[in-house]
């Protein structure tokens, strides 16, 4: 229990480094003229935003399947 109010905070923190980021991007989208420097970096932001996210998908899948199956095996006994 002593571990879970750190976990969360790193996790919030993580959360609001991508979203921030995020919106960065999309306003750097609207703003700035597609000419060809600014759309070789947008696409390597774009790819690694979508890159966190399905990480954080991952771990967020990863961390329910474990927490199930352990109350399965508590439940067993």
């Amino acid at each position: 229990m002593s571990q879970e109010p750190a976990w969360s905070q790193k996790r919030a923190k993580r959360m609001v480094a991508l979203l921030l980021s995020a919106c960065v991007s999309f306003w750097l989208v609207i703003l700035l003229p597609f000419d060809e420097p600014w759309n070789w970096l947008m696409a390597g932001l774009s790819l690694a935003l979508a890159g966190a996210f399905v990480t954080l998908l991952a771990r967020l899948a990863l961390r329910q399947r474990d927490d199930y199956w352990r109350g399965q095996r508590n439940t067993d006994r």
